[in-house]
């Protein structure tokens, strides 16, 4: 299953956490550094994305892409299981309706 979608920047923690919690992969801060840093030179324009793994019990494969209008909007393509798809569909309403943020 492959999902696209935006999140705001200030919910990167929280996918991020959602999803390691889905794939049991042991999350922690560096992984939040890494992908910050790592979609800094990216481009929805031109199609430039940064990849990033989960590796747990089960694999999730990321993309991440800024916007080119400088907004705090990151969008996302979330690679995973079938069996994952109502859990990660769960975790985007979340993210797409409520204020979240990551109490760690």
């Amino acid at each position: 299953m492959m999902a696209i979608d935006w999140i705001r920047k200030d919910h990167l923690p929280a996918l991020l956490a959602a999803l390691s919690h889905i794939c049991h992969y042991t999350f922690d801060d560096a992984d939040i550094e890494a992908v910050t840093y790592g979609f800094t030179n990216t481009s929805l324009d031109n199609d430039h994305w940064f990849d990033y793994s989960l590796i747990g019990e089960q694999t999730i494969a990321l993309q991440f892409c800024q916007d080119d209008e400088d907004t705090d909007i990151i969008f996302c393509r979330i690679h995973c299981a079938d069996e994952h798809q109502s859990a990660i569909e769960m975790m985007q309403f979340f993210l797409e309706n409520f204020e979240l943020r990551y109490l760690r």
